[in-house]
């Protein structure tokens, strides 16, 4: 009953270890851009969840650049060198510049 018990535990432990590696690397990045738009940005391995103006979670997906990190959802973009961060969509043909306000971990 012991072993049984043991190789539970170690299984759970390997499991919850795959788990903690799919989470965000910062669960919650709040923006505030030049004309207004707010974000909430949930940056993943090779994507990010963003909520516009408080809507529903976005899915964005990383895409190749020369410089920083985009993120493209249909028609929006969302780019991202340091704490620079630029917002676009398919309605606007001038992107936003946007500053953090907050940080969660």
């Amino acid at each position: 009953m012991r072993i049984i018990t043991t190789t539970l535990a170690a299984a759970g432990a390997v499991l919850l270890s795959g788990c903690m590696t799919t989470q965000p690397a910062n669960v919650g990045t709040s923006y505030e851009c030049d004309r207004g738009t707010k974000l909430q940005v949930s940056y993943l391995r090779e994507a990010a969840l963003v909520r516009v103006n408080g809507g529903r979670p976005i899915p964005f997906r990383q895409t190749p650049s020369n410089t920083g990190t985009v993120y493209e959802s249909g028609a929006n973009r969302l780019a991202r060198d340091g704490n620079i961060l630029t917002w676009n969509t398919g309605a606007r043909s001038a992107p936003e510049a946007c500053r953090i306000v907050n940080t969660i971990n």
